[in-house]
């Protein structure tokens, strides 16, 4: 069998690798390292997982699957990195057909899960660390949470070595490596060359590249951006009031904030905040790929209306994690129909770690041609520009002055 090369081992090209092992392909992973890459979107201590896909019944149920993916690597590994704290939306206005909390918790309810609706009083008494004369209307979901995303890919980074695949830090990948065809047809693609110069020769090449992809694949530059988005980690002084039982994973009005953040964290015991909006376009290696000072002010802002506990906690740490954008938001796992033994796995939007224990599964499905009932979302679609956006948590509002962008 023909060697198959994954290039980037973030959560797309790590799980690929693993999944295309287990089927028997002899794999080579390659990634200019080290691992986890400190500028891929994959690092960081930790991401939500959620059901919450607002009336999108196709990402619920992936992400039943996904969460039930968690549930399993945790008995598997032997240590809990998936932490089932539930999850808490909170809104500032009720409810109401088309937001995300009220549809997400009919999608739910009506496929058997078990979401409460909050009012002021229960979110007073619940989870006190919260503004509740601002934040009075909800919904809380005991399933879900949040996974040690760096200590995730460290784990399955050792996985896919004991399962044999060959993999190789240190290499960065610069273009295709392309071999004549019989008679006058299209080149073929041949591996790659790294920007060492170096060729990597494979019959079959799966490109994860993140946040990379616009710029390296000129191609598809017209098809992805990459957008820098702020996190913070927080020292709170009252760190009793942020433990998960009373602080759980959250997203505080995420359609008009873009906010979500986390309880404590287990092994850092710091509280993370981030901003799931637009973005600022970036290059993964730009050098303005840190928080401003405008995005700090923001922060300071949304503290003080939704967690006054919070309003003067240090922040001790901030880092800008790059998104991989599509144009609608939904992930680009597919064959590009003009170089047949090249698979591209990218336009994370964001949203994608959450989906890990069945993102290999699918794409090595497309390696191997096999259909698989998400392969209409995730297609080779070039030039499709849809009216909107179509991942509901993301917010399209400038937080500041509270207007569409």
């Amino acid at each position: 069998m023909e060697r198959t090369l994954v290039v980037g081992a973030g959560i797309f090209g790590v799980t690929a690798a693993i999944e295309l092992r287990k089927r028997g392909h002899a794999v080579r992973l390659v990634d200019p390292g080290p691992l986890p890459h400190p500028l891929a979107a994959s690092t960081d201590i930790s991401k939500v997982v959620r059901l919450e896909y607002g009336a999108d019944e196709t990402y619920t149920a992936l992400s039943e699957e996904s969460i039930e993916g968690w549930r399993k690597w945790n008995r598997d590994f032997g240590v809990a990195l998936y932490h089932e704290t539930g999850l808490l939306l909170l809104r500032r206005t009720p409810l109401a057909a088309g937001s995300l909390e009220q549809d997400s918790f009919e999608v739910l309810e009506g496929r058997g899960h078990r979401p409460e609706l909050l009012d002021r009083a229960a979110v007073r008494a619940r989870f006190p660390a919260w503004n509740a004369d601002l934040y009075r209307h909800g919904i809380y979901n005991p399933e879900g949470g949040f996974v040690e995303s760096g200590r995730v890919v460290s784990r399955l980074v050792e996985e896919a070595r004991n399962l044999g695949v060959d993999l190789r830090e240190g290499v960065s990948f610069a273009r295709l490596l392309e071999a004549p065809s019989p008679g006058g047809l299209s080149p073929r693609i041949a591996g790659i060359v790294s920007t060492e110069g170096e060729r990597v020769e494979a019959g079959r090449v799966v490109l994860a590249l993140g946040a990379w992809t616009p710029h390296a694949l000129p191609w598809l530059a017209s098809e992805f951006r990459s957008t820098g988005h702020p996190v913070f980690h927080l020292a709170p002084h009252d760190p009793e009031a942020f433990r998960p039982e009373r602080f759980p994973v959250f997203c505080a009005d995420i359609q008009a904030t873009g906010y979500y953040g986390f309880p404590l964290h287990p092994v850092s015991g710091v509280l993370k905040i981030a901003r799931h909006g637009l973005g600022r376009p970036m290059h993964p290696e730009s050098p303005e790929r840190s928080v401003t000072a405008e995005e700090i002010r923001d922060l300071r802002a949304f503290l003080a209306a939704t967690f006054p506990r919070l309003q003067d906690a240090p922040i001790v740490y901030t880092r800008v994690c790059l998104y991989c954008d599509s144009c609608d938001g939904h992930f680009w796992i597919a064959r590009d129909p003009e170089r047949p033994a090249l698979v591209v796995a990218a336009g994370d939007s964001g949203h994608a770690f959450k989906f890990a224990p069945v993102l290999g599964s699918i794409i090595a499905d497309v390696v191997e041609g096999r259909n698989h009932p998400l392969q209409s979302r995730f297609r080779w679609r070039p030039g499709i520009r849809p009216a909107r956006w179509e991942e509901p948590t993301r917010s399209r509002v400038s937080y500041t002055t509270g207007t569409a962008e």
